[in-house]
Parts: C-alpha cells; sequence; structure tokens
C-alpha cells in the first residue's frame, strides 16, 4: 500500500484559519476556494490565484509517497487512515493499450503544452526561492538509480526508492551515491536504509529534503514554465 504522509499547505495565514473546498481545475491542476474571503488558490504551490488574496501564498510543505512501511518507520507514531470508499475516475489519466494518456477533462482546461518531455512522463520535481528542476524517472533510472546534483549551492541526492521505484531527493554532503543491495551508499559514509538516513557510526540521523513533488511532465511543466530538466 502506497501513502502519502505531510500536507501540501498550511490552512491559515497571519493567525486566521481557512477552509477549503475543491472547486475545480485549472492548468490540469486542481484549484481549491476558500470560504472566509473566497478566494481559489493554487493546491500546490499555495497561491492565491484570483480573489481579494491574489498574491498571497501560504506556507508549503513536502507531500511524500511512500508505502506504510516505510512510513511506520520514519514515523512509529503515525495513524494510518484505510478508507472502503472507491476512488472516483473524474481528471484521472485513463490508459489506451497501456500507455498513459491524460484525459479529455484534463486537456480541457490546458492552453498550451511544454512538449519539451512527453506530456505524460513521471518524475521528481525540485524547487527553491530561485531554481525550478525537473528529473524524468527514465534518467534517473538510467544513471543507476542515484545521483547527485547541485540546488541553490546545495548539494541534493536524487534516488528512486526500490520498493515503490517512487523518486525523492534529500540534502547531503556527498558527492557520490550507488546503490548496494537495497541501501543506498553515500561517499560521506552515510547509509539510507528504507528510507532512514544513518551516519557512519550506525545512529539514525536528520534528514533535511528540499521542496519537491512526485508528478507528470504535463503538470510541473504547467506550474514553472521556466524549469530546468536534469541531463547526466
Amino acid at each position: 500500500m502506497v501513502c502519502n504522509t505531510g500536507v501540501s499547505m498550511t490552512p491559515s495565514l497571519d493567525g486566521e484559519t481557512y477552509r477549503f473546498e475543491w472547486r475545480g481545475l485549472y492548468d490540469g491542476v486542481s484549484i481549491l476556494w476558500d470560504e472566509e474571503t473566497g478566494s481559489i488558490w493554487h493546491h500546490v504551490t499555495g497561491e492565491a490565484l484570483s480573489g481579494p488574496m491574489t498574491g498571497r501564498s501560504m506556507s508549503v510543505f513536502n507531500l511524500l509517497q511512500m508505502t506504510v512501511e516505510r512510513a511506520l518507520a520514519a514515523y512509529p507514531d503515525l495513524a494510518v487512515a484505510i478508507s472502503d470508499r472507491e476512488i472516483r475516475g473524474g481528471g484521472r489519466a485513463r490508459s489506451v493499450d497501456g500507455d498513459p494518456e491524460l484525459s479529455d477533462r484534463l486537456r480541457a482546461t490546458i492552453a498550451a503544452e511544454d512538449t519539451r518531455r512527453p506530456t505524460m512522463e513521471i518524475g521528481l520535481g525540485l524547487w527553491d526561492e530561485r531554481t525550478r528542476r525537473y528529473y524524468p524517472v527514465s534518467r534517473i533510472r538510467g544513471a543507476g538509480g542515484a545521483v547527485i546534483d547541485r540546488l541553490g549551492g546545495r548539494t541534493v541526492a536524487i534516488y528512486l526508492e526500490p520498493v515503490t521505484g517512487v523518486p525523492f531527493a534529500f540534502y547531503t554532503r556527498a558527492t557520490a551515491a550507488t546503490w548496494n543491495g537495497d541501501l543506498l551508499e553515500l561517499n560521506d559514509g552515510t547509509v539510507l536504509r528504507d528510507g532512514l538516513l544513518y551516519d557512519a557510526g550506525g545512529d539514525r540521523g536528520e534528514i533535511e529534503r528540499p521542496l519537491q513533488l512526485f508528478t507528470r511532465w504535463y503538470g510541473w511543466a504547467l506550474m514553472y514554465p521556466d524549469t530546468e530538466i536534469w541531463a547526466r
């Protein structure tokens, strides 16, 4: 089972609490409406797109996708909610002969696509105040499942989780990373095991992650049209 841990934005601004509802699609992504001001918000960036709060932004956090086993290892006190409700299709991507295809409903909300990469390609988007960069899963896999790069003056490791194949990134001092079975070994002596980071002495260390989003190319490029695309 794969679950999401964390939230995409805080429901408060300037000490005030806001209540949100889903209000449709814009440029291929969901938009939210807040009951207090009637403003429309981007659900990933936390920015108000229209209404009285236009131009304001809420704090943004990572939304990480991982198995329940990995989530409980990282957060032992995590509450796991399991629903028996069916997932409604709506704007989900549909598959034709095994190849993913953008649904007509989503495509109708998109004015223009960035054709530098395939529409439905999956990858990891990283961003900070200065940089937006997209790491296609195919390129990470082609580099051995782990790469080292620089983002905003800091070194980051980007890797594919061995159980799910989902990409993640974290800050590091290492300059090289290689897989040894299910262990990601970095040349600064640290080791990533089951999604947890351990130092050279075997003690568990804190893992710091840049802002990141596991997404399809079309959605990332629509959010950040100036994005870079990582290549070896």
